[in-house]
């Protein structure tokens, strides 16, 4: 790799970091006990086009910024005691997520619809499946909460469906329609 493609791929993981932070405070619809945000569909589209390591950095700055008191969350949130809110685990998530739908997205150009709809559909499970975990844990072993499994899935899943289905769709359509431009651009997902 040259300098030219690393300064590149640095200017895009900096580009998704700024995505993901717009997309975590301008876009968010107050739901309880978690927003709806377009992080999934900027976590999403992130994988498919600079790819799943370059992803993961992404939102490791992100963890990072907003662990250290920028407050990068939704909501504005920000802080170490940000770690016991409920969305802390979709946001591990999000890197997870992203780690390998970048990896079944891949690093041709030309995927295709449907290798670029799996990687979407097996990124948003794993944001959904860590996420919904994480809290389970957090009622369990912090909050010393009851648990109320058909509650939680409605809370933090059911409710999200038709919106996560949308913005996984337009991720996978934005991914499709700009591999080729990134790719021109010497940058190729890994």
């Amino acid at each position: 790799m040259t300098l030219k493609t690393n300064a590149k791929k640095l200017a895009l993981i900096g580009l998704f970091l700024a995505l993901l932070i717009v997309s975590s405070v301008v876009s968010k619809i107050p739901m309880y006990p978690v927003p709806m945000t377009l992080q999934t569909a900027v976590i999403l589209c992130s994988a498919m086009l600079i790819g799943g390591v370059e992803t993961f950095i992404v939102v490791a700055i992100y963890v990072f910024m907003g662990l250290i008191g920028i407050p990068v969350f939704a909501g504005s949130g920000a802080g170490i005691g940000y770690a016991l809110s409920p969305t802390f685990g979709f946001i591990i998530g999000f890197a997870i997520g992203g780690l390998v739908t970048g990896l079944i997205a891949g690093r041709k150009t030309d995927a295709s619809w449907s290798r670029l709809i799996i990687a979407a559909m097996v990124g948003t499970a794993i944001f959904y499946v860590v996420g919904i975990l994480y809290y389970l844990g957090l009622c369990a072993f912090y909050f010393g909460n009851e648990i109320n499994i058909g509650k939680i899935l409605l809370s933090f899943w059911i409710l999200f469906i038709p919106s996560d289905v949308l913005k996984g769709a337009v991720a996978v359509f934005l991914a499709k329609k700009t591999r080729p431009v990134v790719a021109k651009m010497g940058i190729r997902a890994r």
